[in-house]
């Protein structure tokens, strides 16, 4: 390929992936400024490893993946990722795939003062999400906010399904965890269930 179709090429792929690209980078560093110059770079690196591409994967999930990487090795190097919290692999399983839990989508019809609650919980899932281990918060980001698969999870972070399916529950149980202590630590919302 001539230099002017993979320019052309790459120009397509940059409009087609790039604000899927910086929501993921958004949501994992929780920053607009450090996002959009990490979102700059994973189209630059991308472009300079497309000869390298040798397409075994989709593009998106290898623009992904390279997102990921940049993100995760900035973070390190501004030591953000915290490795003190995590959740006991001792603790009982009390779900399994089926039973997963998903955020509902809010009725814009809804009273005010019920809209306002969602938003509030809303603003504190976010907040529990950037507040998470680094590699919960990059499952959670890529499952639950951007719809991967786990085998296209398995793919973009470079390691097993089997990792994937563990480092999601494990966050999920985290999540939940946070969220139980918030809605029962507020006597309005425990009052309301």
């Amino acid at each position: 390929m001539n230099e002017q179709n993979k320019r052309e090429k790459f120009r397509r792929i940059t409009a087609d992936n790039y604000e899927r690209v910086y929501n993921v980078i958004y949501r994992l560093i929780n920053d607009s400024e450090e996002a959009a110059d990490l979102t700059q770079d994973t189209f630059v690196n991308a472009y300079r490893a497309w000869d390298a591409f040798r397409g075994e994967a989709q593009v998106y999930t290898w623009l992904y993946r390279i997102a990921v990487n940049l993100t995760k090795n900035r973070l390190e190097r501004q030591g953000r990722i915290s490795r003190t919290e995590a959740a006991s692999l001792d603790a009982p399983l009390d779900t399994n795939e089926e039973n997963e839990l998903y955020l509902q989508i809010d009725d814009n019809s809804m009273a005010p003062v019920r809209l306002a609650e969602n938003r509030e919980l809303r603003q504190f899932l976010a907040d529990a999400v950037s507040r998470l281990r680094h590699d919960y918060r990059e499952v959670i980001v890529l499952r639950d906010y951007q719809g991967f698969s786990y085998n296209e999870m398995a793919e973009i972070l470079g390691c097993s399904l089997q990792a994937v399916k563990s480092r999601l529950f494990r966050a999920r149980s985290v999540l939940r965890e946070r969220l139980e202590a918030y809605l029962y630590s507020n006597p309005d919302a425990a009052g309301r269930r």
